[in-house]
């Protein structure tokens, strides 16, 4: 999966209806929140078989942060 393809995708699981860049800070996020971080921790697990805990996601404080997750042999450039 290449980076845009996975901020397509977390797009779509935060339901937004704008795009977001690597740059994008969570806080500014709305749709950032407790059901956010459930639908993040599903889309780790349904896309790259891992399990990210939510005290992971709320250190994480960009767009950026969230794509370091991604194991490094899952994504492409």
């Amino acid at each position: 999966m290449t980076r845009k393809e996975f901020l397509n995708k977390l797009e779509d699981a935060l339901q937004l209806d704008y795009e977001l860049s690597e740059d994008t800070l969570l806080e500014n996020i709305e749709e950032y929140d407790s059901l956010g971080l459930l639908s993040i921790t599903t889309l780790y697990s349904v896309l790259f078989d891992i399990y990210v805990q939510g005290k992971t996601l709320l250190e994480c404080k960009s767009v950026a942060d969230l794509i370091d997750l991604i194991p490094i042999d899952k994504l492409e450039d």
